[in-house]
């Protein structure tokens, strides 16, 4: 499973916290307040049930209620304490009165029922169908010797309705809180990791051409400044063994060019007093050594620009001259190859760069090309201007490249499969080259290609040049 991103994971993980406390609070609010009603209505039930308890007469098996009629407040009282109530008595378990609303209700207990309440008098919540109804039972004795089990009652349904509604408000506006929350907390994550962005961004800049490069520290002395100085760390530590790398490749090419030199001037002293059989062995050294000076010129090439010692003497150049100037020089090679050189360069195309670097970057190619082009195929060497910008290509009808390894060939020694390797005598140093050419001049360097479909490198200069 693909993780997400940190912005969304600090998003959730904030909302998930957030819907837990808010759950958390919600539920002991709705405790509270259940707990508050439940006070309520029953200090209110026990009231209206001690009140009415004045107003009961008992005589022989009889009960009525002795009030005022014409006393507003005592008939209100009256009637609102008697809504739900009901007489038994307690010794026989035999219902004495019972008011309309217990009546609709069907509840009606037996002698056993009626006992029970006697025993545990107090309050008692029952089921009804119309909800849970409260009752306060209560046990009168009277002076002639009975037993009464008087109970009043009162329905909880406003009450269960009243925590309903709560309920129901409290999660609609704790689902809708942990929304805004979660998007407020989405855009301030995104504030929080500003820096951490920049720092990619800045990390992202450094490459293998300026290994010199900081990532900056803010002095804050925070995750992200400690992050920057292990960063930093790590690339002074690359940046010297980078250097010495460099510096062991030159020292190595420079010390190995003077030992060629010899060798080779020892072959061709050797072909003069030797048969001809000895004659193609030597011939073939001295190509071998040819081949090894070229490569060690390359890499010792390569070493100095990425160390920063080759320079650029940019001037207006006409690229269209000098890309046909190019040709011709490469004409006899292709021709020796059976290979057709095509021009397709547009007149008057300038630029700004430096004339002998933009050559060897156009030999570059155009040798790459011959090199892995059979004989019978073309080379066609490209130069056009447009508002794009200046742009130089070079095409064959070669073997071609497999596209897997496009974004490996700008890099040195890369040499493709072993197939493709063996049909030249080039280093992987060429095209790497290439490349820091086309880097220093601002230009970017492509290929599109197919095996066996050839290969199309293209040179693109910005605009304005």
């Amino acid at each position: 499973m693909r993780p997400l991103p940190l912005r969304t994971t600090l998003t959730l993980l904030y909302a998930v916290v957030l819907s837990v406390i808010l759950t958390a609070v919600g539920w002991a609010y709705h405790a509270a307040l259940k707990r508050q009603l439940d006070n309520s209505v029953t200090a209110d039930l026990e009231g209206r049930a001690r009140a009415l308890h004045g107003y009961l007469r008992f005589d022989h098996h009889r009960v009525a209620l002795a009030y005022d009629a014409g006393d507003a407040d005592e008939a209100a009282f009256i009637v609102d304490a008697t809504r739900y109530y009901q007489v038994y008595d307690a010794a026989t378990g035999q219902l004495l009165h019972q008011s309309p609303g217990l009546e609709a209700l069907g509840l009606k207990y037996t002698r056993t029922e009626v006992g029970e309440f006697r025993g545990a008098a107090g309050i008692r919540d029952v089921q009804t169908d119309r909800g849970r109804l409260r009752l306060d039972s209560t046990v009168i004795t009277t002076p002639d010797g009975g037993v009464y089990l008087v109970q009043v009652g009162t329905l909880l349904d406003r009450l269960d309705a009243s925590l309903s509604e709560f309920d129901r408000v409290l999660a609609i506006r704790t689902a809708f809180g942990v929304i805004i929350a979660a998007l407020i907390g989405f855009a301030f994550s995104g504030l929080a990791l500003g820096p951490l962005r920049r720092l990619t961004g800045e990390a992202t800049a450094i490459d293998i051409a300026n290994l010199q490069a900081r990532l900056p520290v803010r002095g804050a002395g925070d995750e992200l400044d400690q992050l920057a100085l292990a960063f930093n760390d790590a690339l002074a530590r690359l940046e010297r063994s980078v250097n010495e790398m460099r510096q062991f490749s030159a020292a190595l090419a420079h010390e190995l060019r003077t030992p060629l030199a010899v060798l080779r001037g020892e072959a061709e002293l050797a072909i003069a007093a030797s048969a001809p059989a000895e004659r193609e062995r030597l011939a073939s050294q001295i190509d071998e050594y040819d081949r090894l000076t070229r490569l060690i010129n390359q890499i010792l090439m390569l070493a100095r620009a990425e160390a920063g010692e080759l320079s650029m003497q940019p001037s207006r150049v006409d690229l269209s001259g000098l890309a046909a100037h190019v040709a011709e020089q490469v004409e006899p090679l292709a021709d020796a190859k059976e290979i057709a050189l095509v021009r397709a360069i547009d007149p008057g195309v300038h630029a700004t760069v430096d004339a002998g670097w933009i050559e060897r970057l156009l030999l570059i190619l155009i040798d790459n090309a011959i090199k892995f082009t059979p004989p019978g195929g073309r080379v066609t060497i490209a130069v056009a201007g447009a508002g794009s910008g200046v742009i130089l290509e070079v095409a064959d009808t070669g073997i071609g490249i497999a596209a897997d390894a496009w974004p490996q060939i700008f890099d040195p020694f890369y040499r493709g499969d072993a197939t493709h390797s063996r049909r030249s005598d080039g280093a992987g140093i060429g095209l790497a080259l290439a490349k820091w050419i086309a880097d220093r001049h601002g230009a970017a360097i492509g290929v599109t290609s197919a095996p066996d479909n050839g290969s199309t490198f293209t040179v693109r200069f910005p605009p304005g040049d």
